[in-house]
């Protein structure tokens, strides 16, 4: 059997290609412009976001990859929730690698799933539903000082039903995410072992 124990080297690599997502996430701040684009940052990056993750399940197929990934993304989302949920969907995920097995497409599939539905509970439905009155309270103070109104009329605009709506947006963006991210990674080594 493999050795499952990550070393030195497979923490480097997992938290250099997580890097790579926190810039496509931090690049997305110009989405800030209209609602709809705001609504539309997580189902993007769970579009884009899959690459990365099918990365790290080949180059580091060990207990404890999704988990370190989950950890890094969420603390650079600097927001408590976003943390918090970032760090269960990298417990769930490596619950279901080990019922799986490592580096398995179909778990690791799922995994991304339930890490984009949860990064979007934790980063877009969490303060802009459940925690919208304290989120908003000084909403008026905020828009005083500049504030993006826009942050306003998205958090509107998913309201009770229509958040599930954007939820199941990005699992089926990750889907399709996911199979991109097989298709490109097929693609690359394939051409890698012909050549």
């Amino acid at each position: 059997m493999k050795n499952q124990t990550l070393k030195r080297k497979d923490i480097i690599t997992i938290t250099l290609l997580t890097l790579i997502n926190v810039i496509i996430f931090m690049a997305g701040s110009f989405f800030y412009i209209s609602p709809i684009t705001i609504l539309a940052m997580p189902v993007l990056f769970a579009l884009l976001e899959g690459v990365v993750f099918y990365v790290i399940s080949m180059k580091v197929p060990k207990r404890g990859a999704f988990l370190i990934y989950c950890t890094i993304r969420g603390i650079m989302g600097f927001y408590l929730p976003y943390i918090l949920f970032y760090v269960l969907a990298g417990l769930l995920a490596e619950g279901i690698m080990a019922k799986f097995r490592y580096g398995n497409s179909k778990g690791v599939c799922i995994s991304y799933i339930v890490t984009q539905v949860l990064g979007a509970i934790g980063g877009t439905v969490y303060p802009y539903v459940i925690a919208y009155k304290s989120f908003f309270a000084d909403a008026e103070a905020m828009a005083a000082q500049g504030a993006n109104q826009n942050v306003l009329a998205a958090a509107n605009m998913i309201q009770s039903w229509k958040c599930l709506v954007l939820l199941l947006a990005v699992a089926v963006a990750a889907w399709i995410g996911s199979l991109l991210a097989k298709a490109i990674l097929k693609k690359h080594f394939l051409e890698e072992t012909h050549a």
